[in-house]
């Protein structure tokens, strides 16, 4: 009998160390990507002056020669440029040349994750990198979505005679954001945990109410990079990148955005550089912006781009 209980209790031993090793699979996927999409171009790595890898994607017209001017992107808190896959799909197609930039600790690029004192700085660094490789004698037009907003405004602070423009595509940074929109972008991101649970959160967070919420913003979180993007942020005054130098401005205000609305981000910037930043305001979409509202943003840009 005693045999019989001790290969009982190996057997649940052996379960036991199989959920444990399930679970930690699951929740470590979970913080790089799982449940993302592939980036769309060329795939690119150039090593930073601290040594860490970059990895961007560069896409380029399939035919003539792309305009003179390239475009940066930078995509939003714990994400991948995977996000910007249509918007620089048609931008080449218009004739541009883009350069999708992954921030540390996402996608391949090194750096990322907690305890690395970084500031803004240090990630806006990285965008001069690439275009010390890419674009060394041109400027660039520079496009922020979300968290990437602060630091494509830090970069034009840092580094003004490489932009050519900036463009904001849900530019918050100034004011906090309110706790129960805080709370629903926590749970969001944590994409360890049943989609049940973070489906309103995420359409709190991040969505209008008509918009579908893809499959790819259900999944394609990566936290480790977030972490980093986190302790960069506190460790930044909005004093150091609000004014993005400069720089024309171009902001894409979202009708239904809660985490950066338009009394705290693109009314507040309209006001505050009147000379500086064209607002337009896209009905129909949230925080997330670029899923739901494709076809206004590339116009607009299109449109602000021939213009400079």
């Amino acid at each position: 009998m005693s045999a019989v209980i001790h290969l009982a209790w190996t057997i649940c031993g052996v379960i036991v160390l199989v959920l444990v090793v399930a679970g930690m699979i699951h929740v470590g996927t979970s913080i790089t990507g799982r449940g993302g999409r592939a980036v769309a171009g060329k795939r690119q790595v150039v090593t930073a002056p601290a040594g860490h890898d970059i990895v961007y994607f560069e896409r380029r017209p399939d035919a003539g020669t792309p305009h003179a001017i390239p475009i940066v992107l930078l995509a939003s808190f714990a994400r991948s440029v995977a996000d910007f896959n249509e918007l620089t799909g048609a931008l080449a197609a218009a004739g541009y040349r883009t350069l999708a930039v992954e921030s540390r600790g996402i996608g391949g690029s090194g750096g990322g994750g907690p305890g690395q004192n970084l500031t803004l700085h240090d990630l806006a660094a990285d965008l001069g990198a690439v275009l010390d490789a890419e674009s060394p004698d041109r400027a660039a037009h520079v496009v922020g979505h979300a968290f990437g907003n602060r630091v494509v405004r830090t970069f034009a602070r840092d580094q003004p005679g490489r932009v050519e423009t900036v463009t904001l595509i849900a530019a918050g940074g100034l004011v906090p954001i309110r706790p129960e929109i805080q709370s629903a972008l926590g749970v969001s991101v944590a994409s360890f945990l049943p989609y049940g649970r973070r489906e309103a959160a995420l359409r709190l967070a991040f969505f209008s109410e008509q918009s579908e919420i893809p499959g790819d913003w259900i999944g394609g979180w990566w936290l480790w990079g977030g972490l980093a993007q986190k302790d960069a942020t506190a460790a930044t005054s909005s004093d150091e990148f609000w004014d993005a130098g400069s720089a024309p401005l171009l902001v894409l205000q979202a009708e239904d955005d809660r985490l950066a609305p338009a009394e705290d981000s693109g009314l507040r910037l309209r006001d505050s550089f009147p000379e500086r930043v064209e607002l337009v305001t896209i009905p129909d979409a949230g925080h997330a912006l670029l899923p739901e509202q494709p076809e206004r943003i590339l116009r607009t840009m299109l449109g602000y781009f021939a213009l400079h």
